[in-house]
């Protein structure tokens, strides 16, 4: 059987062993597979340093691909990582995130580095894409159920205002057929929809209050805080402990890093002069666009009014794992 939930089962029963096929206990198994398994997973998220993929594929395919790829793909990669990978072999899980959660810091501060300094409206995208995934391994990392329901929080709020963003790049580009920055401006008079939707996004890329971003973010940084004291990394008779609590300043580090390319982007691309002579074909969106920006710009903010439309179906489905990583 394929089934996970057969799988975790039989594991959990003594029905089933792969350790026992190979002749190994279960722990030693855990042990040595379980950052291949959660590491190839997790390259499907983004996770560093195997992201390069991912801003690149965003650019190269149309907006609808790369809404998919924002909204779905990339979380499917860290879902399938908590499945197959913690789920399954808490105790490799308990070993390996530890260090795992240094690449995701590097995830959240570089991806948001390397978003400021973009000129092509949707590289900022990309990375900033980067940037949000790496919150959703560093909740994994927590192994508690603050953290973690953050992450699941996360990967909905990613995926919606990821599209929201690919959408609102697209408007632009299919009217102003570039996506260099510096060299658009005032887009806010002549596309007021796309303009308000992309501060939408905007907003809940900074975690504001209010916003789908906050009620995300905030539990992955006190899951963070709360699993200090418990996790600690070992290497031979090396010990590191009480780590978790600066990454999660250096990790905000790269919230305030968000607001700034947000608001650079935002100011250039959509406040200041407009050049009708240079773009004469942009106008106002369609009532289908209207319709899709509305249903991706929606969510971020009833979810971010209200978090328990969806945070206690996400804990209530992480039990389980938190259970296995000894309720953590």
């Amino acid at each position: 059987s394929f089934n996970l939930v057969q799988l975790t089962l039989a594991a959990e029963n003594g029905l089933f062993s792969v350790g026992g096929y190979l002749g190994v206990d279960v722990l030693t198994f855990g042990t040595f597979w379980f950052p291949f398994i959660f590491i190839g997973f997790a390259t499907l998220a983004g996770v560093f340093p195997f992201h390069n993929w991912s801003p690149d594929g965003h650019v190269a395919a149309p907006t609808a691909v790369s809404m998919i790829h924002a909204g779905v793909l990339m979380k499917l990669g860290a879902y399938a990582a908590l499945r197959a990978g913690v789920q399954l072999m808490p105790g490799g899980a308990e070993l390996h995130l530890p260090w795992i959660v240094f690449l995701t810091l590097i995830n959240v501060v570089y991806g948001a580095l390397i978003a400021f300094r973009q000129r092509d409206f949707k590289y900022v995208i990309g990375f900033s894409s980067v940037s949000h995934m790496g919150l959703v391994s560093m909740g994994w990392a927590t192994m508690n159920m603050t953290g973690m329901t953050g992450a699941g929080l996360q990967m909905f709020s990613h995926g919606a205002m990821t599209a929201l963003f690919f959408g609102c790049v697209g408007m632009v580009y299919d009217r102003a057929h570039t996506r260099d920055i510096p060299s658009l401006g005032g887009f806010i008079k002549k596309m007021p929809w796309v303009g308000v939707a992309f501060i939408v996004g905007g907003l809940t890329s900074m975690g504001m209050p209010g916003f789908s971003g906050f009620v995300a973010e905030f539990p992955i940084f006190q899951g963070m805080w709360e699993a200090s004291e418990k996790v600690s990394l070992h290497i031979g008779d090396f010990t590191l402990s009480n780590y978790y609590g600066p990454i999660v300043i250096l990790a905000a580090l790269g919230i305030v890093v968000t607001a700034a390319y947000v608001l650079r982007v935002t100011g250039q691309v959509f406040f200041g002069d407009f050049d009708a002579k240079r773009y004469p074909e942009v106008g106002n969106i369609a009532v289908t666009d209207r319709i899709i920006l509305i249903l991706l710009g929606v969510p971020l903010l009833i979810l971010g009014l209200y978090p328990q439309i969806m945070a206690p179906m996400i804990s209530e489905g992480l039990k389980p794992i938190v259970m296995l990583l000894g309720g953590m």
